[in-house]
């Protein structure tokens, strides 16, 4: 009996000290999450310091840029990539793109109205880039205030209305091109063939024929071959214009581009950054738009 008692009393004190030793492994194991959630929050904090670190220095070089000449081209530092670089446990890349060497979508609707000339280009650049030229009309009517299609390919908000998943067209300038995506005929794989070559900002934008795609060239103009465009952009990438005066020397009688529309500097460019510290890894774009002497301004910043 006496054996028996003992035996108990050993495997009891067994059974504590198992339950023990399972309470303090969880004390541990929990303590060690939640210093790693303290470990991730301050990493986190970290990457998102880098990034902004990123977008200030990008932003410092699109300001210094502009204090050392009126004219933007693609030789300048400002559109040479920034290689990834680390140090002390930070590693940060980046680019910087110009967005007035894009067609802005948002110019194709002035004070409520389709501007027709624009509208005329963005054709031209659709069916340059082998897509539907209608689409162009579509788009407008989605950024019009009315309510009239402008063409058989356009699209009000009666014929958004009667989709399986009703919407209205947006009626106003656009801040993301993915608000695109709801527009007769618009769809995710069009989009991202349109993105190299489109962008939307809150003003008004000529095009910086330094920068601008070839494609983007020849819709600037109704009497450019493609192929001449692309023969003029390399002979630019050599020599860039400085004004109209270099433009039409290059041209010479065989083409001309529609002066009116072009620009030989930017006034918006779209920085992107990644930033990793320790096991976190951001990235997020900034559109900056130029501010004379003073520091850029920052029109909008989002995560990638």
């Amino acid at each position: 009996m006496m054996k028996r008692q003992r035996g108990a009393a050993v495997v009891v004190a067994m059974l504590i000290v198992a339950l023990a030793a399972i309470a303090a492994s969880q004390f541990s194991f929990r303590t060690n999450i939640q210093w790693r959630k303290l470990e991730n929050a301050a990493d986190l904090d970290q990457a998102r310091w880098v990034l902004r670190a990123a977008e200030q220095w990008a932003a410092a070089v699109i300001l210094d840029d502009s204090l050392q000449n009126s004219v933007d081209h693609l030789g300048e530092a400002w559109a040479q990539d920034m290689p990834p670089v680390e140090a002390e446990g930070y590693r940060i890349a980046g680019r910087i793109v110009d967005q007035d060497g894009r067609f802005n979508i948002n110019n194709l609707v002035r004070s409520g109205r389709v501007d027709t000339t624009q509208l005329t280009i963005f054709r031209r650049l659709l069916a340059n880039l082998h897509l539907p030229p209608e689409l162009a009309d579509a788009v407008a009517d989605w950024l019009d205030a009315d309510d009239e299609p402008i063409s058989q390919a356009g699209a009000e908000s009666e014929y958004y209305r009667q989709l399986s998943e009703p919407v209205s067209a947006a009626n106003r300038a656009v801040v993301n091109l993915n608000e695109l995506l709801p527009v007769r005929g618009m769809n995710e794989k069009l989009l991202s063939q349109l993105r190299p070559y489109v962008t939307v900002l809150p003003a008004f934008s000529r095009v910086n024929v330094n920068t601008a795609a070839p494609e983007l060239l020849a819709a600037l103009s109704d009497n450019l071959a493609l192929a001449d465009a692309y023969a003029l952009a390399a002979q630019r990438d050599k020599a860039y214009f400085r004004n109209l005066g270099d433009l039409r020397n290059v041209l010479g009688n065989r083409a001309s581009l529609d002066e009116r529309q072009v620009a030989f500097s930017s006034q918006y460019f779209l920085v992107t950054a990644h930033a990793r510290y320790g096991r976190i890894a951001l990235g997020d774009q900034a559109l900056f738009q130029r501010n004379g002497r003073n520091f850029p301004n920052l029109i909008w910043r989002v995560a990638l």
